[in-house]
């Protein structure tokens, strides 16, 4: 079961609630239509949270109930909800466009006062035809990985068929945006790729792009592989039903080297592909190696960076995963890592990735779900050179005097990516290279810290 990993009392924390969960969950299926029974300001963020699926994506609408603070007050709310279905379902036969899904989300208010959302959307179906479904995620129920599991239940329960035949060689992926990347849609595109050729297909994902076929045929992969560490105990119930085991949430990220041989040689062994996996990591580092060797900008920036100290900020898995690639990839020091985690199996699986770095000489200080201000006051008396996180602590950091350069975290406001290259896999080390590049600049170019005199090894 999953438990909520709050050892502070302060709320200067990031926490991506349970709403945005379900709607981006939601966002990732074809065809779908999202009947957002909420205010005009949650609205307004769940619509900037959701873009992260449209990019190289499939359109779906989400349209408002518009619910006003009169209505919660008077009991007029579930009014506006059947309105807003009522206008679905009009606009609909107006475009003679049905949606293949018709899904009813609410937020704290809606669900605090209790509006039936479960039976109007048993109501839409009845008069409609379409397929609909209702996920209870308010944000109050927690973090988003609540929403995503609350969602990836209702599209089971109402989709997946039960024994159906099995594929040789398959997967279903599981929760790609909990990469937690910015990178993470370009970085799943690489993911897929590092599947297909090492012989595998994908069954169906939850959620990208994915058809409601193949919700339906679900059963078929011969695993789950999972994407993140965070626990989902609704879904593990409903795959077990379903006869597809989960796999891969203890493997490390393929970020940098050493975790793309454990992660990739992981999957492979499961599948009797191991000569396979080496074969094509081995053809793949000539490449790498080609583009880095006798470069003089490389061997400057490799010096530069070796022996560094840095901090580390982020979800869980990703800031673990990153970490080990910084030690043994590049000889960076990652001296403090903060886990930002929604469950507790979270938080284990990320501390035994940097636990498995002190048989090989490094002590990594981990702090989990803090305020930003414990934060801050922990990298200031570590003495950190540098700092990878997200654009939501950078002026927070930069204003210290330290240098700062996002890397993690998703949604819109944190990702200016445009061109498809993955950080992911051997070729991906080069961009992260790159990221690290610039890393360095900031840090050489620190004005704060020329006053300091603080600079080490330049």
């Amino acid at each position: 079961m999953a438990h909520a990993y709050k050892p502070y009392l302060w709320i200067d924390q990031y926490q991506p609630s349970a709403m945005f969960g379900s709607v981006m969950a939601l966002s990732g299926i074809d065809g779908v239509e999202l009947a957002f029974h909420g205010p005009s300001g949650c609205y307004t963020i769940a619509g900037h949270i959701r873009t992260d699926q449209a990019p190289m994506g499939t359109y779906s609408a989400m349209r408002p109930s518009g619910i006003t603070e009169d209505n919660l007050v008077m009991g007029t709310s579930m009014d506006k909800l059947r309105q807003l279905l009522k206008f679905i379902k009009l606009e609909s036969e107006y475009a003679r466009r049905k949606p293949k899904l018709l899904a009813v989300v609410n937020t704290d208010s809606t669900a605090i006062t209790g509006d039936d959302i479960v039976g109007v959307a048993k109501q839409f179906e009845k008069e409609t035809g379409v397929p609909s479904i209702s996920v209870d995620a308010p944000g109050f129920k927690g973090w988003d990985i609540t929403g995503y599991d609350l969602a990836y239940r209702a599209l089971l329960t109402k989709f997946a068929k039960p024994n159906v035949a099995k594929k040789p060689d398959s997967v279903n992926l599981i929760a790609p945006y909990l990469l937690s990347s910015q990178n993470w849609l370009f970085d799943f595109e690489g993911i897929k790729d590092l599947l297909n050729k090492l012989g595998l297909s994908i069954n169906c994902v939850l959620t990208r792009n994915t058809k409601i076929e193949e919700i339906e045929n679900f059963g078929a992969a011969q695993v789950n592989l999972m994407l993140t560490n965070e626990d989902l105990p609704f879904f593990t119930k409903e795959t077990e039903k379903l006869g597809v085991p989960s796999f891969g949430a203890d493997l490390p990220l393929p970020y940098g080297l050493v975790n793309t041989e454990e992660w990739y040689a992981g999957i492979a062994a499961k599948f009797g592909k191991l000569e396979k996996a080496y074969e094509l990591l081995k053809e793949t580092s000539k490449k790498v190696k080609r583009v880095l060797g006798f470069n003089y900008s490389y061997t400057w920036q490799s010096n530069l960076m070796m022996q560094k100290r840095a901090a580390l900020i982020g979800r869980a898995h990703f800031v673990a995963s990153m970490a080990r690639f910084l030690y043994y990839d590049l000889d960076i020091y990652p001296e403090i890592v903060v886990l930002q985690a929604a469950t507790k199996e979270s938080v284990d699986g990320a501390t035994r990735l940097l636990k498995s770095m002190e048989k090989d000489g490094m002590t990594v200080n981990i702090i989990v779900n803090p305020p930003y201000i414990e934060f801050a006051r922990a990298i200031k008396s570590a003495d950190i050179d540098f700092v990878l996180g997200s654009r939501i602590e950078k002026t927070l950091v930069e204003g210290m005097g330290i240098a700062h350069h996002s890397i993690g975290s998703s949604f819109y406001f944190n990702t200016f990516r445009y061109i498809p290259f993955p950080y992911v896999g051997y070729e991906g080390v080069l961009y992260l290279v790159q990221e690290l590049g610039l890393a360095m600049e900031d840090m050489f170019h620190e004005r704060e810290g020329w006053k300091g005199m603080k600079f080490k090894n330049i």
